[in-house]
């Protein structure tokens, strides 16, 4: 019975905390943030900053605003022309200043986004 209560618990905890994933496919990278809706009648405001691990010239932040009743957000990046490397994405929710964070690798991209 403790550990069928245990197991409960557990996956209860994972259904409300937030999340972070980033997915790698064709040309893009799409980080999509999971939020935890115990309140579904705010609006939830997340900065998605964007680190490369070598050059500043390519992090990038973005602001969005996930309406109230809504669980997710995601944003993305086109891989052509990106630094190769361990890169960072951190979400952070303004209003609580609480943050998630994720890496991913890009091993390699080709210089121009349309080549011939």
């Amino acid at each position: 019975m403790k550990r069928g209560l245990i197991f409960v618990s557990i996956m209860s905890f994972c259904l409300y905390a937030n999340s972070l994933k980033c997915e790698q496919k064709d040309n893009t990278v799409t980080c999509t943030y999971f939020a935890d809706r115990s309140d579904g009648s705010q609006n939830i405001k997340l900065k998605f900053n964007w680190i490369s691990p070598k050059t500043p010239k390519d992090d990038r932040i973005r602001y969005i605003l996930i309406p109230p009743y809504y669980g997710s957000a995601y944003d993305y990046r086109f891989l052509p022309g990106r630094v190769p490397g361990r890169w960072k994405v951190v979400v952070t929710q303004m209003d609580t200043n609480k943050s998630i964070e994720t890496t991913f690798d890009i091993n390699e991209t080709e210089d121009e986004f349309f080549s011939n």
